[in-house]
């Protein structure tokens, strides 16, 4: 399995090295190289044991601390790229304790927004190298109902209690955006986002 996987992982590597993105984009993609390659290893651990010899508890149990201990890495080293992003636009930012950062730049004074309030914003959605993926105005505004918004969906606590005429600032790491896929479209694989967006109306439904 292991063969048959390192000509994939030597391959994306080198057009990684090549191919033109952004520098954080690059450093996150060969970190996922990292992580297929784990994953061949855990399928040529699993595939090249005869059936009872390995005891299942014993494989289950490494399997997920090798995961966990991926995944801490790659959450260690992106909390890191989006404090030096913040510390880099002199931004006045609070983490909250799911670790996405906000910023209410202008409060308003309309309604405060619940779950299941319908919301309309203004704005748009950049990656931190200040491409503009998004741009949303009165003639297309974003509008959601908070607690069902399915595209990105730490929108829906993100928005809890921000009051209607604010303008509010987000940096969300990629695993609270869309992930290592990506949206298929204008936003790349393992993308932090940065949100800008004006409060334009809320409604309670």
């Amino acid at each position: 399995m292991i063969k048959m996987i390192k000509p994939f992982i030597s391959s994306a590597t080198r057009f990684l090295s090549v191919v033109t993105l952004p520098r954080i984009a690059i450093g996150v993609s060969k970190v996922c190289v990292v992580i297929l390659y784990f994953f061949a290893l855990l399928l040529q651990m699993a595939c090249g044991s005869p059936r009872g010899q390995v005891p299942q508890g014993m494989a289950t149990s490494k399997d997920k601390q090798i995961l966990q201990d991926v995944n801490r890495y790659l959450s260690e080293k992106e909390q890191d790229v989006l404090v030096a992003y913040i510390a880099r636009q002199r931004l006045d930012m609070t983490q909250a304790p799911s670790g996405y950062y906000y910023q209410v730049v202008h409060q308003g004074k309309g309604v405060t927004i619940g779950n299941e309030y319908a919301v309309r914003l203004y704005g748009r959605i950049m990656l931190l190298d200040g491409t503009v993926c998004y741009t949303y105005s009165q003639q297309c505004p974003l509008e959601l109902v908070v607690g069902a918004h399915a595209d990105i969906k730490i929108l829906n606590t993100a928005l809890l209690g921000m009051q209607e005429g604010s303008v509010v600032r987000f940096v969300f790491p990629s695993y609270m955006a869309y992930g290592l896929l990506g949206d298929g479209d204008k936003i790349p694989p393992s993308s932090p986002l940065v949100c800008e967006f004006t409060i334009a109306k809320v409604v309670e439904q």
